[in-house]
């Protein structure tokens, strides 16, 4: 089972950190695939010193195009759990087997939940917060950090809930087709540490999420 689980990190411009993150997963997990979006510092080159997969995009696409290129090749390598998590140090690489372990349990898609403190970035805060209260009265589903990007996704119902989105708003479109295709959802807590130079979403992105929120709604009411 251990040779079917591939966790999937995608980077841009991460060569400062990607490599203490490699080290990290490799303690729980054989494959990993390394996805630079276009990076122009030196995140290929750093990911390649160690015994994984290394994919480029030539320009920047965004993290969604990201996760598809890694989700993709994973699957041509018959991996039945993928694992997702951030190139830049945020997520902590010990709780990679407590998202295997709710794949085993039976979910489709566990994701993770940070602890919202005054270490959290306060766009990241307020942003996460809206969105979860939102996705709750739109879809009657409850979880309060819907933006997390460490999770995992049993690899069979990948082709069921495939994303369109380029950017950040894919957790948001991963979440909510797996809403929509009754796939068991579960939230576990984990670690987190924020830097001091933010590089998530933006108040664009934020936007874009919002929008994706309000169009699977009017989606799933068509359907």
């Amino acid at each position: 089972m251990r040779d079917e689980i591939f966790v999937i990190i995608p980077a841009y411009n991460e060569a400062a950190r990607i490599g203490a993150v490699l080290e990290g997963a490799e303690k729980y997990c054989r494959n990993i695939i390394v996805v630079d979006d276009g990076s122009d510092d030196e995140t290929s080159e750093v990911a390649k010193r160690h015994k994984i997969i290394v994919l480029r995009h030539k320009v920047n696409l965004g993290k969604g195009a990201a996760l598809k290129t890694g989700s993709k090749a994973a699957l041509k390598l018959g991996a039945k759990i993928l694992v997702f998590m951030d190139a830049d140090g945020q997520h902590q690489a010990e709780d990679i087997p407590h998202f295997i372990q709710g794949i085993k349990e039976g979910y489709d898609l566990v994701i993770g939940m940070r602890r919202f403190n005054r270490r959290m970035p306060f766009s990241m805060l307020v942003g996460n917060k809206i969105f979860s209260r939102l996705i709750y009265y739109l879809y009657n589903f409850n979880l309060p950090d819907t933006q997390c990007g460490f999770r995992a996704l049993r690899a069979s119902v990948y082709f069921k809930i495939q994303w369109m989105a380029q950017g950040y708003e894919v957790e948001t479109e991963m979440l909510l087709s797996a809403l929509r295709k009754k796939l068991r959802c579960a939230a576990i807590p984990i670690q987190a540490i924020y830097y001091d130079i933010y590089k998530g979403t933006t108040i664009v992105d934020g936007i874009k999420i919002l929008m994706k929120i309000l169009e699977q709604r009017i989606s799933l009411k068509n359907f």
